[in-house]
């Protein structure tokens, strides 16, 4: 990536004291246009990067955490992703994910066609971030020089992959083995979920409901073979389940047979798991311990929609 990446000492910025990330956005953009030559950008103009930046930005903040912002646009006709990346005097608002301030920020241009790119530094960035002795390490370095070197080093490697714990989301709701299966339906409801997780005491994931599970939940077996259930007059397919619901705990109805990874998965073996096995959650595991949850929605967001 380092070979194909327009990233000088000129696209490290540091000590601004800009209040406000609309300014800051323009400021880097000033900057980059400045450092990397017309004919580098493809002929790109100064304003059709601050532009497609901006918009990116108004569609959805682009705030991580641990003081980290990644305002980033595709665009068509750049010819390589081009990166400027900007310390503060003073954090600023970004709306991040964890609702604080930013004191760095890290401003990415990609070739429409190769958002992957984007991905990938988002990735290592935010892992280095996410490391609290690099990121002080990071923050104390004094001059430009120094900065980029210890950048393209670390973070702009080329073999780096995508992985789970790149893209997951910390888990908010699961429940016991023990939990009322009416209580199960109920956070499902709630919280607009497909799947929950059921887990012990102690966090270990042992099993998953979906709605699928639910709805099939006294179903004959020889329903899935049907084309067709008009010439089926009578049949209640809740039945079984009203019946049974009082007594029915989460234990008696997960399933076993779900898709758990550990947090260094690749975006391939999650991609697999989702489309391939139709599994509609991914867990994170960890010492069989849950730490987060991927599913269709969360790879549109942070993969597809980069």
């Amino acid at each position: 990536m380092k070979e194909d990446l327009e990233f000088s000492k000129d696209l490290v910025l540091l000590g601004l004291d800009i209040p406000d990330k609309w300014d800051l956005i323009e400021h880097m953009t000033d900057a980059l246009a400045h450092a990397v030559a017309p004919g580098e950008r493809g002929g790109v103009t100064r304003n059709r990067l601050y532009e497609a930046v901006l918009t990116r930005e108004r569609e959805k903040a682009t705030g991580l955490a641990n003081g980290l912002a990644f305002p980033h646009a595709r665009i068509p006709g750049l010819p390589k992703p081009c990166l400027c990346v900007a310390r503060l005097r003073a954090p600023i608002d970004f709306g991040a994910m964890d609702g604080l301030p930013v004191d760095f920020v890290v401003l990415l241009v990609v070739p429409e066609d190769q958002p992957n790119i984007a991905l990938r530094v988002m990735s290592q960035f935010a892992r280095l971030f996410g490391d609290a002795q690099e990121r002080a390490y990071l923050l104390s370095l004094a001059d430009a020089e120094s900065v980029h070197e210890f950048l393209a080093r670390r973070v702009l490697s080329p073999e780096t992959l995508v992985t789970a714990r790149d893209i997951m989301r910390e888990p908010y709701v699961s429940i016991h083995p023990d939990t009322p299966l009416k209580d199960v339906t109920r956070y499902m409801r709630r919280f607009g979920l497909d799947a929950i997780a059921v887990v012990e005491n102690d966090g270990t994931l042992v099993g998953e409901i979906t709605c699928e599970r639910l709805f099939t939940l006294g179903m004959p077996d020889f329903f899935s073979q049907l084309k067709s259930v008009s010439f089926i007059s009578e049949f209640d397919p809740f039945e079984k389940y009203f019946a049974e619901e009082r007594q029915t705990t989460a234990r008696d109805v997960m399933e076993t047979d779900y898709a758990a990874v550990p947090e260094n998965a690749t975006l391939l073996e999650i991609v697999f798991e989702l489309a391939v096995r139709r599994h509609s959650k991914v867990h994170v595991v960890q010492d069989g311990k849950r730490i987060g949850a991927i599913d269709r929605i969360l790879v549109l967001d942070r993969v597809i929609n980069i």
